[in-house]
């Protein structure tokens, strides 16, 4: 689906980017989720995980700072040290994978983190299960851009209390948006392109989080939860179907 006219791509770069920035300040989730399927169509694949793993990585980082207090230390060494050695294992994948394949693993992620969200399942297991989903979190970040359903289920298996969960979680994807980044810029992923997605990015995040705050005062929470979630499985599917029939 790569346009051939500047101007329309910009248009639809602008207007995923921002619906989801909506989504992700409405719903509170699926910033990732949303961007990455339509702009791996828009652009190319390693452009759309590059641009949502630069773009998220702000409102992580401002949490955690805002938040460090609260975290759970021992989850949150154990939790970042597999994190980030899952980084280097996201960036190896995202490199050698062609754009098809690639294309397909972002629509099957996409697919397993909604039915997660979804049925909002708790992982249970303790310390040894949270090392588990955070190296297999820090891989698909790097790989996929996304990284939120697992780590969210993991956490809550442990019944942490919801700004802990919320401080320790935004620690996390601080390091593994940092790590990534550093991954992307030596492993040459740091296109003009991403650089031009993210120009395009900024006032439509801006713009998202705006018309977000107003329609979360508006919408019914679990509704609009139940649209978003089927907007991803639409959207997943649909790829899938692109990618098979061509």
């Amino acid at each position: 689906m790569e346009t051939s006219s500047p101007v329309l791509e910009i248009v639809l770069i602008f207007l995923v980017l921002a619906l989801a920035s909506v989504i992700r300040t409405s719903a509170g989730f699926g910033f990732s989720l949303v961007s990455v399927p339509p702009l791996a169509l828009i652009l190319d694949p390693v452009t759309a995980v590059t641009t949502a793993v630069i773009m998220a990585a702000p409102l992580s980082i401002w949490i955690a700072a805002k938040d460090w207090r609260h975290i759970d230390r021992r989850i949150t060494l154990t939790a970042v040290l597999c994190a980030a050695a899952g980084v280097p294992i996201g960036i190896a994948v995202l490199t050698l994978l062609n754009e098809r394949t690639l294309t397909i693993a972002i629509a099957a992620v996409v697919l397993a983190c909604t039915a997660l969200v979804w049925s909002k399942v708790k992982i249970r297991g303790g310390l040894p299960v949270i090392a588990g989903v955070s190296l297999f979190s820090g891989a698909s970040f790097a790989s996929t851009g996304i990284d939120g359903p697992p780590m969210v289920a993991a956490m809550q298996g442990v019944g942490l209390e919801p700004r802990v969960q919320r401080a320790t979680l935004a620690v996390v994807f601080s390091c593994t948006s940092l790590g990534s980044l550093v991954g992307f810029g030596t492993t040459g992923h740091l296109t003009m392109e991403v650089g031009k997605a993210l120009l395009i990015g900024i006032p439509a995040f801006a713009t998202g989080i705006v018309v977000g705050e107003r329609l979360f005062k508006r919408f019914d929470a679990t509704r609009f939860r139940q649209v978003v979630l089927g907007l991803l499985i639409v959207s997943s599917v649909s790829i899938l179907t692109s990618v098979f029939s061509t």
